[in-house]
């Protein structure tokens, strides 16, 4: 137990600081920003860059107090829960909501539902830098330099690629897996929302072993789990030890898309027979393939 604890704190103080506040605001947010261009049509780019923006990665007080992402304001039709703010004048009312999706849903009708805006609507998805002037000329924000602002988070942070993301994107994945003790194998990896599901069969030149497992993604790519299964000794009678796992897995992907990407994972197997060892921590990279 105290070698698991110590390789988990080992693995989140490696990558638990690797993501600046605005890429983990982009890891949190993204695929709302996606879902929310394919059913309404406004490039996840621009609403992932306004999102950062105007609630300053997550952490104003209107986004943590109210869960307003946006800065949208009350206006004459908003029946809501309301949270009081300074903006162009003092004591301004903004809208509150009950959790952060619906102030994505919202950012999305206010923007369809209003005929100033109907206009950008006749600009292609990925043409950010005319929604983002677009935005301007329409009245969404005051400040001159807003247009410049957007691009720019939206040009540093590649947050264009999110524009091109289909939502058919695969979720079956197959994997080469490579680490210590085991050397290499082959796993299967099936992505369910925030679950995951795999199998796989490792190898080294003292033992064997195949799995199934479960995760589940906690925050940010960041995913704990667990997996059980066989530990072939061929050295042995060709004797097979059951084995339970504890594990955690940090998924170091390719910005929209989960191919290509890496699966960092630790964790240690407890054998449930007689083994030489009582514990066998591990540490592994898996990397998915179409």
């Amino acid at each position: 137990m105290k070698n698991f604890l110590l390789i988990s704190f080992l693995f989140y103080s490696f990558f638990g600081f690797s993501q600046s506040k605005t890429e983990s605001y982009i890891s949190k947010h993204s695929s709302a920003a996606v879902a929310e261009m394919e059913r309404y049509g406004i490039p996840a780019s621009i609403t992932l860059a306004q999102g950062i923006l105007e609630s300053g990665n997550g952490e104003s007080r209107l986004a943590t107090e109210g869960n307003n992402h946006f800065g949208i304001k009350c206006h004459s039709n908003w029946n809501g829960e309301t949270i009081i703010e300074d903006d162009d004048e003092k004591g301004e009312c903004f809208r509150k909501y009950d959790k952060v999706a619906d102030s994505y849903r919202d950012h999305s009708l206010f923007l369809t539902e209003r005929g100033r805006y109907s206009f950008l609507f006749e600009y292609k998805k990925s043409d950010y830098k005319k929604w983002a002037k677009g935005l301007k000329k329409a009245g969404y924000a005051t400040n001159p330099k807003y247009p410049t602002l957007l691009i720019d988070l939206i040009e540093r942070y590649e947050l264009y690629t999110y524009d091109k993301v289909e939502q058919s994107d695969k979720q079956l994945y197959f994997a080469h897996t490579y680490g210590l003790p085991y050397l290499s194998g082959l796993g299967a990896f099936y992505f369910q929302e925030k679950s995951l599901l795999f199998t796989e069969v490792n190898t080294s030149f003292a033992f064997s072993g195949a799995n199934i497992g479960y995760h589940y993604e906690l925050f940010n790519k960041f995913y704990a789990g667990a997996n059980s299964g066989v530990i072939y000794l061929p050295a042995k009678e060709k004797q097979f030890v059951p084995q339970i796992s504890a594990e955690l897995m940090y998924i170091n992907s390719s910005k929209n898309k989960r191919y290509n990407s890496v699966l960092i994972r630790g964790g240690v197997q407890l054998p449930l027979d007689k083994m030489d060892y009582k514990l066998i921590p591990y540490l592994s990279l898996s990397y998915l393939i179409n």
